[in-house]
């Protein structure tokens, strides 16, 4: 059991990793592959946190399930269906704090492909294909990342490349937004203006070139109501490789209910 737990938190934690590290170099925004050393950069760093989150909580999540529907469980229909609600559970609950929509599907993405690769390295097992299943699965990501490497590899050769604009800056700062407190601005530059529980709103996106391809880009939302006048900005640093958090300041506006 514990080589099988083994082999699915690396090719699971494999997975988040890359998906993740491409997200944050832009391939979204981009439609194209970033540059090699770019992505290594985030592989390293978002694996210091992914690899001992999987290895540690779910493996230890997914021994417990398994234990108990083996000795409790006698129905061969809930031998698959359980540990399979059991293991999308678990992975809603770590993203319960971070409270994104995105995160949370990320999470239950990684927990039904922990759950599918445990038990495909289990029917490989039991048809003696035991040192073949541990060959691919730990060749599978190296491969994965190789293509990565050969497809930015060939980007970097590609005479013409689109000139990285104050639109494709706002671009790379609202991908993959959906869930967060990002994602009620305008999507292009500009203003809009509503009105919220009675506050008279207006949520602007703007941005401010400081560099060759580097641009600020700034999230401010504004509220009146009566005498009471209050407002919050966040400002991204946005570059074609990603975005960083420069600035936050002001208080969440009383029209945003805590989940």
């Amino acid at each position: 059991m514990l080589i099988r737990k083994a082999i699915a938190s690396y090719l699971t934690s494999f997975a988040v990793v890359i998906y993740m590290s491409l997200v944050l170099t832009g391939v979204e925004a981009h439609a194209t592959f970033p540059r090699f050393d770019q992505f290594m950069t985030w592989t390293t760093f978002i694996s210091l946190y992914v690899f001992p989150i999987v290895l540690i909580y779910g493996s230890l999540i997914s021994m417990a399930m398994e234990v108990v529907t083996n000795r409790r469980v006698h129905s061969r229909t809930l031998e698959i269906v359980l540990p399979i609600a059991g293991h999308l559970l678990f992975g809603t609950l770590l993203s319960i704090p971070f409270r994104s929509a995105s995160f949370t599907w990320l999470c239950l993405s990684a927990a039904f492909l922990y759950w599918l690769t445990d038990r495909l390295f289990a029917w490989s097992d039991e048809r003696g294909w035991r040192r073949k299943g541990i060959l691919l699965a730990l060749a599978l990501p190296l491969v994965f990342i190789a293509i990565i490497g050969l497809l930015s590899l060939w980007n970097d050769k590609t005479p013409v490349q689109q000139p990285f604009t104050k639109e494709a800056a706002v671009r790379t700062a609202t991908s993959g937004t959906s869930g967060t407190e990002l994602d009620v601005f305008p999507k292009q530059i500009g203003a809009t203006q509503l009105e919220l529980n009675g506050y008279k709103v207006t949520r602007e996106t703007s941005v401010a070139r400081i560099g060759d391809e580097q641009y600020e880009v700034t999230f401010r939302e504004q509220w009146s109501k009566d005498d009471e006048e209050e407002s919050r900005s966040m400002i991204y640093s946005v570059t074609r490789g990603g975005i960083t958090l420069k600035n936050s300041e002001g208080s969440v506006p009383p029209y945003v209910k805590d989940p």
